[in-house]
This record gives structure tokens, sequence and C-alpha cells, in this order.
């Protein structure tokens, strides 16, 4: 069965939930967001998480420092049945942390893609892998 419309709308919260758990540090969001056998991986960093090195990404939230904001655009997605798959650009902005007074401004810190595989499981959309494509990072 072709997804329905809520099918996307799920999907595309699905993403959102995605970008606030890890520029949050909310680990129960990030959690939520992930298949079991879960794995992402970026190519160009040499990273590839999966079980509890997942897990423990917002671990490395600091609220005293700098903080992510990801944004994330131009949703394609298909699928059929219980499996899809998004396709979306990403923006990462850096923004200073609430306390900082050097007035530094926020700045791009990487933009490129992500390609994911999603599976329904008891009933909601959840990422099993997402691939990280970085189309410009800084020196």
């Amino acid at each position: 069965m072709p997804l329905n419309a809520d099918d996307h709308s799920e999907i595309m919260m699905l993403a959102g939930r995605y970008s606030q758990g890890v520029d949050l540090g909310e680990a129960e969001t990030w959690r939520s967001v992930w298949t079991d056998d879960a794995i992402m991986e970026m190519e160009s960093a040499g990273m590839k998480l999966s079980g509890d090195d997942l897990w423990a990404v917002p671990a490395n939230h600091d609220p005293a420092a700098p903080q992510t904001r990801h944004r994330a655009s131009s949703f394609v997605i298909d699928g059929d049945g219980d499996a899809a798959t998004m396709s979306s650009y990403v923006t990462v902005v850096i923004v200073p942390a609430a306390d900082d007074s050097s007035g530094d401004p926020a700045r791009v810190g990487f933009h490129g893609r992500y390609q994911d595989e999603l599976r329904r499981v008891d009933g909601a959309w959840k990422i099993a892998h997402r691939k990280i494509i970085a189309d410009w990072m800084p020196d």
C-alpha cells in the first residue's frame, strides 16, 4: 500500500524530532527516532555509529558551548507499506551559547544531504539507516 498523507506528515515530524533531539541534547527524543538496529554514517568524516555509540550522541550536548541548529529541508519521501526512503538537504547553523558575550555571529557549520532508509516499527516511523553526505564544510 502506497504511503498516504498521514505517513508523509509523520515522517516530516520524525525529521523534526531528530533535529531537536540532537540540538537540544534530548536523549529520549533522540533515541525515539531510531530503530533498534539503526546506523548513522558519514563517510567523509569516517563516522559509522550504531548501538550505544549512536544512543550516546546527545550526551555530547553542552549548554555552555556554542549550539547547533540542524535545519533540514527539501524533503523527498517515497515508500510502500512499512518501508520508506527520505532524502533531504541539511544546513547546520552554529550559534553562540546563550551567555556568550563575544559578539560572534551565528555561522553555517555544515551543508549537505541526508539519505534515509525508514521503517515503521510498532506503528511509528523510525530511521533505520541515515547516510550523511557533506556538500560543504568549513576548512
